[in-house]
C-alpha cells in the first residue's frame, strides 16, 4: 500500500516564494507610507508631484563612500524592470482567510496589497469588514492613497442589496481622524468615483422607503454628502 506522506508533504520553495512576497509587500508599504507623509510635511503643490514623490520612495540618495561604475550601468528605476516578491504568479498566491479581520491599518493595508488585486475583490473585502470596523482600524487616520482605493472600489462594484453596507462604511470612515486631509489628497479620478457613490446611494434611498432602509435617511445621506464635500 503506497503511504499517504507524500501527498502531505510540504512544498517549502513555495512557501518560502509567499514569505518573500509578504515581506516585500509589508516594506513596500512602509516606504510608501513614509513617503506620502513627507510629501504633506514637504506641502507639495499639486497631486502630480505628490504621486511622483510616492512612486522614487524605493530610490535612496547616493553617500559619499558610494561608487558610480561606468562598467555596468544599472536601470534608473531597477524596480519598475524586474518582478518584485509581489509579481509573484497565482500560483503563489496566498488565500485569504475571511474570518481573520484585520486588527488595524497596518494590518489592512498588508491585506489590501496581498489579497485584493481587483476592485471585485477590493469591494469583497470591504463588505466582509464592515463599516463600524473599519471605522475602528482607522481611527488613527487612514493611510494616504487608501481612501481613493476603496471609493473606487465601492463606486465600481456598487450593489442594491449592500447600500446599508456602503453607507456604514462611508459613516465610518468619515469619522476618522485626518480624514479631510485624505479627501484634499484625492486625485480627480476619485473625486468623481466618490461623487457617483453617492449618486448611487441616492437613487437607491430615494427608490425605497424608509422602513426598507432603516439606518439611511434623506438627511443622513445629505449630511454625509457634505462631509465627503459632494454636492446634495
Amino acid at each position: 500500500m503506497v503511504s499517504g506522506k507524500d501527498d502531505e508533504r510540504i512544498d517549502f520553495s513555495k512557501l518560502e516564494k509567499e514569505l518573500e512576497a509578504a515581506v516585500e509587500a509589508d516594506a513596500k508599504y512602509w516606504r510608501e507610507n513614509d513617503a506620502k507623509i513627507r510629501a504633506v510635511t514637504q506641502k507639495v503643490e499639486s497631486y502630480e508631484e505628490f504621486k511622483d514623490i510616492v512612486a522614487a520612495a524605493h530610490i535612496k540618495p547616493l553617500e559619499k563612500k558610494d561608487k558610480i561604475s561606468e562598467k555596468k550601468p544599472t536601470p534608473w528605476n531597477p524596480h519598475a524592470t524586474k518582478k518584485t516578491g509581489t509579481d509573484v504568479t497565482s500560483d503563489t498566491t496566498l488565500q485569504q482567510d475571511k474570518t481573520v479581520l484585520p486588527k488595524n491599518g497596518h494590518e489592512f493595508a498588508r491585506d489590501w496589497k496581498r489579497y485584493c488585486k481587483t476592485n471585485e475583490q477590493k469591494y469583497e473585502y470591504l463588505i466582509n469588514i464592515g463599516g463600524e470596523h473599519l471605522g475602528q482600524i482607522f481611527k488613527t487616520e487612514i493611510a494616504f492613497g487608501l481612501l481613493g482605493e476603496i471609493l473606487a472600489a465601492l463606486q465600481n462594484c456598487f450593489t442594491s442589496d449592500h447600500v446599508e453596507n456602503v453607507f456604514l462604511i462611508l459613516e465610518n470612515l468619515s469619522k476618522t481622524k485626518r480624514f479631510s486631509l485624505s479627501l484634499d489628497f484625492l486625485s480627480s479620478a476619485e473625486k468623481e468615483s466618490c461623487m457617483e457613490v453617492f449618486r448611487k446611494l441616492k437613487t437607491c434611498v430615494d427608490e425605497k422607503s424608509g422602513d426598507e432602509i432603516p439606518c439611511i435617511s434623506t438627511d443622513a445621506l445629505e449630511t454625509l454628502m457634505t462631509v465627503f464635500k459632494v454636492t446634495p
